[in-house]
C-alpha cells in the first residue's frame, strides 16, 4: 500500500488538536461531579469497549504482543494512556480548562528539548523560529494583550502538575514513533489502553472506597461517551497516524493549536467573548505551526526509519 500523503497526516493532527481542545472544556465540567480517577478510568473504558471487536479479530497477535513485548506496551501505556490522563485530570480538578489547554503549548518545546538530549538531535532553524512565533501567540492570549497581565500571573501546584503531565506526553510522543510492530493501530491502542487501565485500577478502587461511586446522570454519561469516543479514541488513532508519518517534532507543533480550539469552543458553547488579542494570538500560533511544517527531516534518520516501519 502506498504511503499516505503528508496532507493526510497534517489533517489528522489538525483534527486531533481540535478534539483535545474540546476535551479540556468537557472534562472540566464533568470533574464537578466525577472524581479524576473515576473519570480517567471511565474515559478509557469507553475506548476499550469500542476497540474490543478489532482486538478480538487480531487476538493471536494481541496475545503475542502481551507475551513478548509487554514491557514496551506498558511503558507507552503509562506515558500516553490512563495514567497520564489521571495526572491531567487531577490537575484540571484544581485549575481551569484554559490553563491546561495553554500548557499543551509547552509540548512542542519539550519535544525539541528531549529529542536534543536523547537523540542528540540539533533543532532546525525553522523549527526554532516557528516555535518562537507560536509561543508568542500563546503568550498573547494568556496575557490578554497586556504585558502587565502576563507578569502578574501566579502558578499554583495544580499548574505544575499539569505541566508534568505535558512533559510525560512529550516523552510518549517521542517513543511513539518506534511503537511495537505486529498488530494494527486499533489493536495497538487496545493493548496500551488495557494496560493503562490495569495500572490505575487500584487507584480507582481506592478512590471509590474513599469517595463512593460518582453519581452520574444523562449529562455526565453523554460527556464521558464524548471524551471516550472523540478526544480519546479518535484523537489517539489520528495522533499515532500523524506522528508515524511526520515525526514527533513536527507533529508536536500542532499541540500549539489546542488552546486555540479550546478558546473557540468556549466562545461557541460557553458564551465567552472573543477579543482582538485572541485573533492576534491565533494567527501567531497557526503561523508558527506552518513555519515548523516547512522543516524537512523531523527526526534522526534511524528514528524516522523506525517510525515508517511502525506505521506499516
Amino acid at each position: 500500500m502506498p504511503p499516505a500523503s503528508p496532507g493526510a497526516a497534517y489533517a489528522a493532527l489538525l483534527v486531533t488538536a481540535a478534539l483535545w481542545g474540546s476535551n479540556a472544556v468537557v472534562a472540566r465540567g464533568l470533574l464537578d461531579v466525577v472524581t479524576p480517577a473515576q473519570l480517567a478510568f471511565a474515559r478509557w473504558l469507553v475506548v476499550l469497549a469500542c476497540l474490543a471487536p478489532f482486538a478480538y479479530v487480531e487476538r493471536d497477535g494481541v496475545a503475542r504482543a502481551l507475551r513478548e513485548q509487554w514491557r514496551d506496551y506498558l511503558m507507552l501505556a503509562v506515558l500516553g494512556f490512563a495514567p497520564q490522563t489521571l495526572l491531567t485530570y487531577t490537575a484540571l480538578a484544581h485549575t481551569t480548562a484554559l490553563v491546561v489547554g495553554l500548557l499543551n503549548s509547552a509540548i512542542p518545546v519539550l519535544i525539541v528539548a528531549i529529542s536534543a538530549v536523547v537523540y542528540a538531535r540539533r533543532p532546525r532553524r525553522l523549527e526554532m523560529v516557528g516555535l518562537a512565533i507560536s509561543c508568542a501567540g500563546v503568550a498573547t492570549i494568556v496575557a490578554q494583550g497586556s504585558l502587565s497581565t502576563l507578569l502578574a500571573m501566579r502558578v499554583n501546584g495544580a499548574d505544575v502538575l499539569a505541566f508534568g503531565a505535558m512533559f510525560v506526553w512529550a516523552i510518549y510522543t517521542l517513543r511513539l514513533v518506534s511503537r511495537p510492530r505486529g498488530i494494527s493501530l486499533p489493536a495497538f491502542t487496545f493493548v496500551a489502553a488495557l494496560l493503562g487501565e490495569l495500572v490505575i485500577a487500584p487507584i480507582t478502587v481506592a478512590d471509590v472506597a474513599m469517595h463512593g461511586l460518582s453519581r452520574v446522570g444523562a449529562r455526565e454519561v453523554a460527556g464521558i461517551a464524548f471524551i471516550g469516543l472523540l478526544p480519546s479514541l479518535a484523537a489517539t488513532l489520528l495522533w499515532t497516524f500523524g506522528v508515524a508519518r511526520l515525526g514527533a517534532v513536527r507533529a508536536g507543533v500542532f499541540t500549539h493549536l489546542v488552546p486555540v480550539f479550546a478558546a473557540l469552543f468556549a466562545v461557541t458553547f460557553l458564551g465567552e467573548h472573543l477579543y482582538a488579542y485572541h485573533a492576534l494570538g491565533f494567527v501567531l500560533v497557526a503561523g508558527g505551526a506552518l513555519v515548523c511544517c516547512l522543516v524537512e527531516g523531523a527526526l534522526p534518520s534511524s528514528t524516522t526509519r523506525r517510525a515508517n516501519a511502525a506505521a506499516s
